[in-house]
Formats: structure tokens, C-alpha cells, sequence
């Protein structure tokens, strides 16, 4: 049993005209998840924000803004950006890891609010900006995740500032007069698990109680989807039954006046709008496996190589031909290059184009040119219409070996 292939006809024609490797981006699939959580979390005085890092398209960033969602920044380039599009700075929240002075300043040149989750950072924006607004980020002890690389809560987490220092917190603000405005909290990626999500909120939550001027609690991103057939996604009814009324209920105790709930997802919206296109290029049969290798590689999509990520691969030339075993491998310089490993795919044969699924979320905002290989291009399709535009060329060598040459 495979996923389905949304839009197939659409993307057999995007390959013809415009080649492989190519990523493809679906509107009507990003603007559906978008509509989907703004309805289960309806009833709570909501600001969504998009995590920019799981796709920076510039047509998907301009779809999040016409939706009224702010972003989640990670890095200088990611802040400038998102300024530069016109995302109003008050929806911003700056969330450099292990941030520099530099970003810092930069951060309160352009007024927008610093997420701060190092006591040692807290400490130095209180000495250069005594009485500015701050959020903190905290670890709630408690993690969860697809990968243990993507769990960014718990005691081997580097995330955020511990809850039990929040003495320590509390000392520093006053000390500097550093008006803590929000709360936030992530505690990992590809979380399908409703009550485990509950868990880190109630530790959010009750600690929020020490804070009596907040403006928001932001209770991060992480929501997960599923990436194979026989998979389920978090079950949205359950999401909305058992986060929804208890968060509203305890707003309105809350001694902060006009308290709102803030999310940040980035792989909820954007992964299941965007497929890898790829040409099959060779069939490798040998002893015990039978390897496909295609146009693209782990520089593409890195997931599989790094997380042991899954996603499925669909023969788009030959949907429904028997079903055989194999080793999809891309054509980098590395024994980590693959797509999937012992995966039953309908049979390929050299020319036939294939679709990597669920590759919007991590895809090209992961990708490099390692080989001097090229990025792939990107199409993005608009919805309602279904026309599709060229968002990214990719490179020729020789486009990429004079850059090269010139030091660009």
C-alpha cells in the first residue's frame, strides 16, 4: 500500500517540461493545513507563527503572511528575510540558539522579540538593554520526537534554560528590570502523540503562574504527519479535545490580563505539499540487492541519511507495475546516499521518474551542493487555478564551476 500522489498528472508534466531533480509545492495542500489547525485550535485567543526553517520558499512565506501567521526566526538571515517580505515585527520572535551579540543587536535593532534560552545570554541582554521585553525559552524535562536528534527538551537536550532554574530567571529580571512578555517552550519534532504534548504544556503552564505580566505563552511546534500509508497523524479531534478547553480554562485564571497562546509549527504545513521529483538512472542488480539510483542524493534530502527518516517513493512512470524490492540510492559520493533502504516500490526501470513524498517540510531548506552538485529546481503551483511557476532554476556545471572560479 502506498500514499497517494497528490496531483500526479501535474507533476508527470512538471518533469517533462522542466527535467529532474525537482522539487514541487502544492497551495492547495499548504493552505488546507494551515485552515486545519487554525479550526481545531478555534476558540483561543491564537497567534500562529510559521518556523521558516522547515521551508523558505518565498511563495510558501507569502502564503503563511496572507494567512495572518508570524514567524519563528532562527538566524540572522532567517530574521532579515522575514522583515524584508513585511511580516510585521511584532509577529517575529528571534530564536538564535546559542545567539551571538551581533544577532543580539540586530534583533533589537529591528524591535522584534528575542526568544532567549541561555541564563548567560539572559544576563547580557539585561546589561545591554535594561527594561526590555524578553520571551524564555524553558526546558520542561520532558521530550519527545521521531529521531533522537529532533527531541529538543529533556535533561541531554541543549535547548532552553532549565525549569528548575527559574529562581535564577526571576533573579536576572529583576536585577536589569527585563520584562519577561512570553514563555515558550519545543520539546521535539514529528510528535503524532497528543498527551505527550499535554505533559510539557502543563509543565509550561503551572510555571507560567510565577509571571504575572505575560503576554503569550508559546507552546512551540513539533506537531507531526504521517509519512507512511499505515501511518496516522496526530488525530486533530483529540488535539483540539484534550489541548482547547483546558487551555481556556486556565487563561481565565491566569493573573496575566489578555494572556495569549501561541503555536509555531513548520513540518505541519509545509511537509505534506512538497514532493522530490527524480529520474531513475540506473539499475544496479547485484547478489542480494537491487540497487535504483536516481538524478538527486542525500544533498537533496538529507533526512533519510541522517534521521533514517522514511519517506515514500512512487514509480510516477509506472504506477501500477509489479511490486520489487530495492535499495534506492542517489548519486553522491557517500555510502549514506539513499532514499530508502529494502523498499518494495513498483518496478523501475532506467528513465522512469519517481516521486520522494512528504518533502516540503526539511527538504531544500537542508539542501547543499556537496559534490558541486546543484541545488534542484523549485516549481511552486498555485491554487485555486493549478497553474505552476518556476521559483528556483538549477545551476549548469559550468554556471557552478565559474561561481567557483569567481569566489562566489
Amino acid at each position: 500500500m502506498f500514499k497517494s500522489v497528490p496531483h500526479s498528472e501535474t507533476l508527470l508534466s512538471i518533469a517533462a517540461c522542466c527535467g529532474t531533480p525537482t522539487y514541487v509545492y502544492f497551495d492547495d495542500i499548504l493552505s488546507e493545513k494551515i485552515n486545519t489547525l487554525k479550526h481545531h485550535l478555534t476558540g483561543l485567543p491564537l497567534q500562529l507563527l510559521y518556523a521558516m526553517k522547515a521551508n523558505q520558499s518565498i511563495p510558501v512565506m507569502e502564503r503563511m503572511k496572507s494567512e495572518g501567521l508570524g514567524i519563528d526566526a532562527v538566524s540572522p538571515g532567517e530574521l532579515l528575510l522575514a522583515l524584508k517580505m513585511g511580516f510585521p515585527k511584532e509577529k517575529i520572535l528571534f530564536s538564535a540558539n546559542n545567539m551571538t551579540d551581533e544577532e543580539m543587536h540586530l534583533a533589537k535593532k529591528h524591535g522584534v522579540i528575542l526568544n532567549v534560552g541561555e541564563l548567560s545570554r539572559l544576563e547580557k541582554l539585561g546589561k545591554a538593554y535594561p527594561g526590555s521585553e524578553v520571551c524564555v525559552r524553558l526546558n520542561p524535562q520532558i521530550g519527545a520526537g521521531h529521531h533522537k536528534h529532533v527531541i529538543t527538551a529533556g535533561a541531554e537536550s541543549k535547548f532552553g534554560i532549565p525549569v528548575e532554574q527559574i529562581e535564577a530567571i526571576k533573579t536576572i529580571a529583576s536585577t536589569y528590570s527585563l520584562k519577561v512578555r512570553g514563555l515558550h517552550q519545543h520539546i521535539g519534532s514529528g510528535i503524532l502523540d497528543a498527551d505527550t504534548l499535554w505533559k510539557a504544556i502543563s509543565v509550561m503552564l503551572s510555571t507560567s503562574l510565577l509571571f504575572d505580566d505575560l503576554h503569550f505563552i508559546n507552546l512551540g511546534g513539533g506537531l507531526g504527519i504521517p509519512y507512511k500509508a499505515d501511518e496516522s497523524g496526530l488525530p486533530m479531534h483529540e488535539f483540539a479535545s484534550k489541548i482547547v478547553a483546558p487551555l481556556q480554562s486556565f487563561i481565565k485564571q491566569h493573573p496575566a490580563k489578555h494572556l495569549q497562546i501561541w503555536f509555531e509549527p513548520g513540518r505541519f504545513f509545509t511537509a505534506e505539499c512538497g514532493v522530490l521529483l527524480a529520474t531513475v538512472n540506473t539499475i544496479k542488480p547485484t547478489e542480494h540487492i537491487t540497487f535504483a539510483g536516481v538524478d538527486s542524493g542525500m544533498n537533496h534530502l538529507v533526512r533519510p541519511a541522517m534521521y533514517g527518516a522514511y519517506h515514500e517513493v512512487v514509480n510516477l512512470s509506472n504506477p501500477d507495475g509489479p511490486l520489487h524490492r530495492y535499495d534506492v540510492v542517489g548519486n553522491i559520493c557517500e555510502s549514506a546516499d539513499f532514499f530508502a533502504k529494502g523498499r518494495m516500490v513498483q518496478q523501475l526501470r532506467e528513465g522512469d521518474l519517481v516521486a520522494v513524498l512528504d518533502t516540503g517540510a526539511y527538504g531544500m531548506s537542508m539542501a547543499n551542493s556537496y559534490n558541486m552538485r546543484s541545488l534542484p529546481a523549485e516549481i511552486f503551483v498555485d491554487a485555486p487555478c493549478g497553474e505552476w511557476r518556476v521559483i528556483r532554476q538549477r545551476k549548469t556545471a559550468e554556471s557552478i564551476a565559474e561561481n567557483a572560479l569567481n569566489g562566489l
